[in-house]
């Protein structure tokens, strides 16, 4: 929704932008200013229609075809490099070398809160390791198109950035339409529109690829019984469910409508760098967890017989679980066997990973603080900073002390607890810089959406329908020749006696 949300904003900025800014004057005349920090200076009407618009060509079964969403994205790379190449040739070195701030004017501090700022721009680069399956060989090909990919979108941002803030000052910029204002101080006026058209294009695509694949989320959510069961009904016309998309078009026209473009671009940033704090959490704890490794006999020398030999009414097969999750053997650990022994495979690495969590999110709140309050260097901050450190390296020490299961994945990530542990220091240090205004809202958007599952999803989760335990019930060849599920009528139990009869025998 805050994806749907922002791209809608943007769009509408755009367009006010080529108008100049006859659109946003005149909603400012008729219905007034948003006097609210938490709201957007003005309602953006033009952005809530154009939500509403898309959704409903959504409903309607309008399905956006390969060639134009192609045509789109090229028309987009075109804008951009001419972009580049006009706004290189029109720059002034002297926007970077004035005394007015030049190319840092809020220092290294500003550049960090800036990336946590526009962090959500890089987001996309994570559908690559979904299709893992599908790789011929994803070892490789997976972090090779992933660097390249990134390096790609970097170097174009970079291009841009550059390019921009050579043309005009960076106090002179409008967020809200940055490059089609930029060309107009330059009396580049037909550049202007060429601009507009080519992000117009981009996000064009952009927002009815969010508008997409929302609903399909949400049905997805409906089908485990994380919400309510309606949202998961699907027009039999269209194949699309209308219910879901009508509401979750509806909000996001209405965030669009009351939030301005900075505001929603925190609130995705902040958002998805938690998700990406989760996921990272979650490489580790699944890397340590026991994985079952199948059966702890040999199948093919169970086989079925007609009479009792042990009293037993059913065989029961262990699983191997492996040794994924238990501490590794070793001199160098045997001191650690007396207190990390004591847990269960996987939970003294699941554990740990909160309090690393913990001490990230520590250390990273009071090195902020500190800047903000006394940027002078204290014995006692100096301190405060090594112990929060110490203790996330004793965390990555404990976690690395375990075995790792070597279940056979197509794709892993590397040096774990280590890459996945510098990602979430990264994340937890990009939102610690957000202002306190995002973390309210991100408060508060948790709230509703815990209250939901505590009250409604955790009762209804499919998650619950498992099995009680281990056991598995092998059959002859001869249900092959049957129809799928059938039981042979010899097979049937004829009196009570014989429900002690065993029907499988490790012989």
């Amino acid at each position: 929704m805050i994806g749907a949300a922002s791209v809608a904003r943007a769009w509408s900025g755009y367009v006010d932008s080529l108008c100049g800014g006859a659109i946003s004057n005149f909603t400012i005349a008729v219905v007034g200013e948003l006097h609210e920090d938490l709201l957007g200076k003005y309602p953006d009407f033009l952005a809530f229609f154009v939500c509403l618009g898309y959704a409903l060509l959504l409903g309607m079964g309008v399905k956006g075809s390969a060639f134009i969403n192609s045509f789109l994205t090229l028309a987009n790379l075109m804008v951009m490099g001419i972009v580049i190449v006009v706004g290189f040739y029109y720059g002034r070195i002297e926007n970077w070398i004035n005394e007015e701030g030049g190319f840092l004017p809020y220092g290294i501090s500003g550049v960090v809160a800036g990336a946590a700022t526009c962090f959500y721009a890089y987001v996309g680069f994570d559908s690559i390791a979904t299709s893992g399956e599908e790789a011929k060989d994803p070892a490789y090909s997976i972090p090779l198109a992933t660097v390249v990919s990134m390096s790609v979108v970097a170097l174009g941002y970079i291009l841009v950035s550059a390019a921009l803030t050579l043309m005009v000052p960076y106090w002179t910029i409008n967020p809200n339409a940055a490059l089609p204002e930029a060309f107009a101080m330059l009396d580049l006026h037909w550049l202007k529109y060429t601009v507009t058209f080519g992000a117009l294009c981009g996000m064009t695509t952009t927002l009815f690829g969010s508008l997409f694949a929302l609903p399909r989320c949400i049905y997805a959510m409906a089908e485990d019984g994380l919400i309510f069961k309606f949202l998961g009904k699907v027009n039999r016309t269209t194949q699309v469910p209308v219910i879901n998309l009508a509401i979750s078009g509806f909000f996001s026209a209405l965030i669009a409508l009351l939030f301005d473009l900075e505001k929603l671009v925190e609130f995705m940033s902040i958002g998805t760098l938690l998700a990406y704090t989760i996921v990272s959490a979650s490489v580790i704890i699944l890397r340590y967890r026991p994985a079952i490794t199948g059966l702890s006999r040999d199948a093919s020398r169970l086989t079925l017989t007609p009479e009792a030999t042990t009293p037993q009414s059913v065989s029961t097969l262990d699983f191997g679980l492996g040794q994924g999750g238990t501490l590794k053997t070793g001199w160098q650990y045997n001191w650690m066997n007396c207190v990390l022994g004591k847990f269960e495979p996987g939970a003294c690495a699941s554990l740990t990973v909160f309090i690393y969590i913990c001490m990230c999110a520590g250390l990273c709140f009071h090195l902020h603080a500190i800047y903000q309050v006394d940027q002078r260097t204290s014995w006692w901050s100096l301190f405060t900073t090594a112990m929060f450190v110490f203790c996330m390296c004793a965390c990555l020490f404990v976690i690395e002390a375990h075995e790792q299961n070597m279940e056979g994945l197509r794709f892993k990530v590397p040096l774990v607890p280590f890459v996945p542990g510098l990602s979430i220091f990264f994340n937890i240090e990009l939102m610690a810089n957000l202002n306190v205004l995002t973390w309210l809202r991100f408060i508060i958007w948790m709230a509703i959406g815990l209250l939901v599952y505590f009250l409604y999803g955790i009762h209804h989760s499919k998650e619950q329908e498992v099995t009680s335990s281990y056991k598995v019930l092998l059959t002859s060849n001869e249900a092959v020749k049957l129809r799928w599920g059938a039981i042979p009528p010899r097979r049937l139990n004829k009196s009570p006696d014989d429900d002690t009869r065993p029907i499988v025998d490790s012989d």
